[in-house]
Protein backbone atom coordinates (compact mmCIF):
# COMPACT_ATOMS: atom_id res chain seq x y z
CA UNK A 1 0.00 0.00 0.00
CA UNK A 2 1.38 3.36 -1.03
CA UNK A 3 0.77 6.48 0.98
CA UNK A 4 -0.05 9.59 -0.99
CA UNK A 5 2.38 12.41 -0.52
CA UNK A 6 0.70 15.56 0.71
CA UNK A 7 0.72 18.01 -2.17
CA UNK A 8 1.47 21.70 -1.80
CA UNK A 9 -1.73 23.59 -2.61
CA UNK A 10 -0.16 27.03 -2.87
CA UNK A 11 -1.20 29.25 -5.73
CA UNK A 12 1.44 30.92 -7.92
CA UNK A 13 0.77 34.25 -6.19
CA UNK A 14 1.31 32.66 -2.77
CA UNK A 15 4.56 31.11 -3.95
CA UNK A 16 5.71 34.41 -5.41
CA UNK A 17 4.97 36.14 -2.11
CA UNK A 18 6.92 33.42 -0.27
CA UNK A 19 9.82 33.83 -2.69
CA UNK A 20 9.77 37.62 -2.28
CA UNK A 21 9.73 37.46 1.50
CA UNK A 22 12.62 35.00 1.73
CA UNK A 23 15.72 36.41 3.42
CA UNK A 24 19.14 34.94 3.97
CA UNK A 25 19.65 34.24 7.66
CA UNK A 26 22.68 35.77 9.38
CA UNK A 27 25.70 33.45 9.09
CA UNK A 28 23.80 31.13 6.75
CA UNK A 29 25.95 29.65 4.02
CA UNK A 30 25.00 30.66 0.48
CA UNK A 31 24.73 26.98 -0.43
CA UNK A 32 21.91 26.47 2.09
CA UNK A 33 20.16 29.68 1.13
CA UNK A 34 20.28 28.58 -2.53
CA UNK A 35 18.68 25.27 -1.55
CA UNK A 36 15.83 27.06 0.24
CA UNK A 37 15.37 29.46 -2.68
CA UNK A 38 15.35 26.68 -5.27
CA UNK A 39 12.97 24.59 -3.17
CA UNK A 40 10.37 27.37 -3.39
CA UNK A 41 11.12 28.10 -7.05
CA UNK A 42 10.70 24.42 -7.97
CA UNK A 43 7.17 24.40 -6.50
CA UNK A 44 5.97 26.53 -9.42
CA UNK A 45 4.35 24.66 -12.30
CA UNK A 46 6.30 25.05 -15.55
CA UNK A 47 3.69 27.37 -17.05
CA UNK A 48 3.50 29.64 -13.98
CA UNK A 49 7.19 30.14 -13.18
CA UNK A 50 8.07 33.81 -12.72
CA UNK A 51 10.08 35.59 -15.39
CA UNK A 52 13.87 35.43 -14.97
CA UNK A 53 14.09 39.13 -14.11
CA UNK A 54 11.61 38.66 -11.25
CA UNK A 55 13.51 35.62 -10.01
CA UNK A 56 16.79 37.58 -10.03
CA UNK A 57 15.15 40.49 -8.20
CA UNK A 58 13.77 38.18 -5.50
CA UNK A 59 17.12 36.44 -5.15
CA UNK A 60 19.25 39.56 -4.89
CA UNK A 61 16.83 41.30 -2.51
CA UNK A 62 17.05 38.30 -0.17
CA UNK A 63 20.83 38.49 0.08
CA UNK A 64 22.77 40.79 2.41
CA UNK A 65 24.27 43.84 0.69
CA UNK A 66 27.80 42.51 1.19
CA UNK A 67 26.99 39.51 -1.02
CA UNK A 68 24.81 41.37 -3.56
CA UNK A 69 27.87 43.37 -4.66
CA UNK A 70 29.40 40.15 -5.96
CA UNK A 71 26.18 38.69 -7.35
CA UNK A 72 25.44 41.51 -9.80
Amino acid sequence: MFLKKKSDDKTPSMLLKELGSLKMVEKEKVKYFNQRFMHILNKFAADTKPHDSITVDCYTSALPTTIVQFAK
